[in-house]
């Protein structure tokens, strides 16, 4: 195939800011290769890989100035795919135009352009049964690379196996994707070292064994009991929450801001209160839950969920709580629940046990119980409530 470049100016107003910003403000690294939001075809998709056919089509280059196709990172995609028996990849000479560079963080990018690619892709009609584009994103006046995308979309447009890494990543951060100087030698030679890793991030991937479907297949377990019904839909709730002193830091702040957030979202107005176990935290907090005059009062003991590490440190990689709910109508208990968030239960032993990712241990707290309290208590569906980073931002959850 002759190598050739497309050029196609973007028209765009990307802030250097939005570029350079992260997909989550923690120093955390994620755990794991990449980030693949869910597909309900990646299960199809692993299994079809040895039959199937892929078109892989020239990698797309973003920068905030324009945005260019490497052939050179398309063949080094297909050879890949077809010297270790992956799957048939066949390459494609027309490439995807993926449209104008939006603004925002990485993650509307990705979503974006991922849309975008799908729809082009549905009208081509390809003959194969997989199409792969992968993207290589720069951010303006830098010489490194800010994210890798790989978009795989099954042969109706649908996402199949997508996924996105970059800085929070550690074959991303391993790789040191910088150019050692300005020329297009250097920048040529990043590409190709990016598409390695894009590569190696896939590979990782379709190595990893297939997720166990279970009860905890959206981050917790949980058990709840409706004692007594209200009268009438919950508007106002007050929530105390009692910690354990080693979920005092990070995840206090989170889990208040995400437990406000999804009450809100639902219709319910929440008040939120934190106490070390060790307190009387009804009495502590008395006169304000009287002032905010609620339809209920929760109350949650919260404690962390350990696992030990080989050195012997009890490390946090989940919770463990309980809550319950009191008609202030009534004086009765109207609601229980107990439950946990287990990343190792969820995650198998993939995840490795550190100090955890506590803001989605938050998140995750948050979800069971609101999506469980809507249900049982005000009998409705609860409003979408997102558990990653990633989520959180595009439909603009707080991420603190």
């Amino acid at each position: 195939m002759r190598a050739f470049q497309f050029q196609i100016a973007v028209v765009a107003c990307l802030a250097i800011l939005s570029l350079n910003g992260c997909l989550d403000d923690s120093e955390q690294t994620i755990i794991g290769p990449a980030y693949r939001p869910h597909s309900e075809n990646a299960t199809v998709f692993r299994k079809a890989l040895e039959t199937a056919t892929i078109a892989v089509y020239p990698s797309i280059v973003r920068t905030l100035e324009e945005t260019s196709y490497s052939v050179k990172s398309q063949q080094q995609i297909v050879s890949l795919l077809n010297d270790k028996q992956i799957t048939t990849a066949v390459a494609r000479a027309i490439p995807v135009d993926p449209g104008v560079l939006v603004s925002g963080p990485q993650w509307a990018i990705f979503q974006n352009d991922m849309h975008k690619i799908a729809d082009e892709l549905k009208r081509q009609k390809s003959d194969t049964n997989y199409s792969l584009v992968m993207a290589i994103v720069f951010p303006p006046g830098n010489q490194s690379i800010f994210g890798i995308h790989c978009y795989i979309i099954n042969h109706k447009g649908e996402n199949a196996f997508s996924f996105l890494l970059n800085s929070h990543h550690p074959l991303f951060v391993e790789a040191n994707l910088t150019a050692r100087n300005s020329s297009e030698t250097s920048r040529a030679m990043l590409i190709e070292k990016a598409t390695r890793v894009g590569l190696h991030a896939l590979i990782k991937q379709l190595e990893a064994p297939e997720p166990k479907k279970s009860a905890n297949q959206q981050g917790y377990t949980i058990t709840t009991q409706k004692i007594s019904p209200f009268d009438k839909d919950v508007d106002r709730i007050f929530i105390i929450t009692s910690l354990h002193k080693r979920l005092m830091p990070v995840f206090m702040h989170s889990f208040k801001h995400s437990l406000i957030s999804a009450f809100e979202s639902n219709g319910v107005e929440a008040v939120v209160k934190f106490t070390s176990k060790e307190s009387d935290a009804l009495e502590k907090f008395r006169n304000e839950a009287e002032s905010f005059k609620p339809d209920a009062t929760m109350q949650i003991f919260m404690d962390p969920l350990y696992r030990s590490r080989k050195d012997g440190y009890q490390a946090i990689v989940g919770t463990d709580f309980e809550a319950n709910v009191l008609n202030m109508k009534t004086k009765k208990t109207a609601w229980t629940a107990t439950g946990k968030v287990d990343y190792i239960e969820q995650f198998g032993q993939n995840y490795t046990a550190h100090e955890g990712i506590r803001k989605e241990f938050a998140w995750h707290t948050t979800a069971a119980i609101v999506r469980t309290f809507m249900a049982d208590v005000n009998g409705k569906q609860s409003a979408p409530i997102y558990t990653v980073t990633e989520e959180r931002q595009l439909y603009r959850q707080s991420t603190d």
